[in-house]
């Protein structure tokens, strides 16, 4: 892997643009606006496949347009012993769920769930993410889902403020597509 020059980077950083207080490092500024969401009620198996399918690690659940919870890849990867053993546990034995298509997200998710507002830093984001040893952070206004905070949304606003960018390259096209009332949730 090739090493980056030292007086290189030194040249680079000091010819970059500096930030002022009129580009705050915000969730609002970084997070990711189009959020993939589940309900309660859908399968396990269908969680999955949502995050197989779109590449991503977390699922916010939704109801009714509130966050209600957060179901992660290893919740899903895990659900089916952790059902079987709380209904082995409960004695429900062999009526509880028994497949990812039986069970339910609502029995695997979390419900007490770490939220940030739009507002918040980023570096607050990323300390609580440190903190509490999780992936992202649902980002809300009152209770209604309005976008997350990733780990990957921090790496891309670290790397963007070292190249003199104070927004998300990608922000434009976004908005633009919220703009057009594209709904990404399911």
């Amino acid at each position: 892997m090739p090493l980056l020059d030292a007086k290189k980077s030194r040249k680079a950083k000091a010819s970059r643009p500096e930030w002022s207080d009129e580009q705050p490092l915000t969730c609002e500024r970084w997070m990711t606006l189009e959020v993939y969401t589940i309900k309660p009620l859908d399968s396990v198996a269908h969680a999955r496949a949502l995050l197989e399918e779109h590449r991503i690690s977390q699922l916010p659940v939704v109801k009714g347009g509130v966050l209600v919870g957060i179901v992660t890849d290893r919740d899903l990867r895990d659900a089916v012993s952790a059902v079987t053993t709380s209904a082995r546990i409960a004695g429900m034995g062999k009526t509880a769920p028994q497949t990812p298509d039986e069970i339910r997200v609502e029995a695997v998710m979390t419900s007490n769930v770490i939220m940030l507002n739009r507002h918040s830093s980023l570096v607050a984001a990323a300390e609580v993410m440190r903190r509490e040893r999780i992936g992202s952070v649902p980002i809300v206004d009152g209770q209604t889902l309005v976008g997350i905070v990733t780990r990957s949304d921090i790496l891309e606003a670290f790397v963007a403020r070292e190249n003199g960018r104070s927004e998300r390259a990608d922000r434009a096209a976004t908005l633009k597509r919220k703009d057009q009332n594209t709904e990404i949730s399911r």
